[in-house]
């Protein structure tokens, strides 16, 4: 990932797909210089579009993704007003919303070709009509606790821990400011840690899909 857009924090970089989910051979992999998934969802941008004087061309990279993606937003924002008396959600909802209904692409899990996957709107639209989603406050130091009702019979669930985060000081690494984690516990007292990356500049281990870590790491919240 290169260029100081592509690796904001509150951003949402795209990745390009073709139809069938394939990733284009120029579609920027990350990840960020300081460890951060990049980038963060994937869409198909290799297609048909509109040109001038009401015609149509061959048109495909980042540039169709991308704006696949603000489209699908747009419309995650609509379907919170009509749930909502026309209130309009924070950014940092629609992001989520995005990034925890992909389609896995890729590697198990999230990783730094595919993001999180490729683009599922319904699956986020029917998140937010749902109220699937919980926003709250924390203090330096602090835990917060929330206690997530599953339906019987669900085979997979999803759990995403997300935050706008300021600025940084320009240079800093990790580029974080805040520092959230996020431990998951079943009925049985099973207690499930988030997923985490091998972000070492190497090709090969770049490539290799998440593990999931047992202990306090210096690289805690950056997925």
């Amino acid at each position: 990932i290169t260029g100081g857009h592509k690796q904001g924090k509150n951003v949402i970089a795209t990745a390009d797909t073709f139809f069938d989910g394939g990733i284009t051979s120029f579609s920027s992999r990350g990840p960020a210089h300081d460890g951060r998934i990049k980038p963060d969802i994937a869409a198909n941008g290799e297609q048909t579009s509109t040109a001038p004087n009401h015609n149509y061309m061959g048109f495909g990279g980042t540039s169709g993704a991308a704006p696949g993606i603000a489209g699908v937003s747009a419309q995650l924002f609509e379907v919170y007003s009509d749930a909502n008396g026309g209130a309009l959600p924070k950014g940092a909802l629609i992001k989520a919303a995005l990034l925890n209904t992909t389609n896995d692409a890729g590697n198990v899990g999230p990783d730094f070709i595919w993001g999180w996957g490729i683009v599922n709107g319904l699956r986020a639209a029917r998140l937010i009509e749902d109220g699937r989603y919980m926003s709250d406050d924390i203090s330096q130091g602090g835990n917060n606790t929330h206690n997530v009702t599953v339906p019987s019979g669900t085979t997979q669930l999803r759990i995403m821990l997300y935050w706008s985060d300021p600025e940084a000081t320009i240079g800093a690494s990790p580029a974080l400011v805040n520092d959230l984690d996020l431990l998951v516990t079943d009925p049985g007292s099973t207690t499930y840690e988030p997923y985490l990356l091998d972000h070492t500049p190497d090709p090969v281990l770049l490539a290799l899909p998440c593990l999931l870590y047992t202990s306090p790491s210096p690289r805690d919240g950056l997925l």
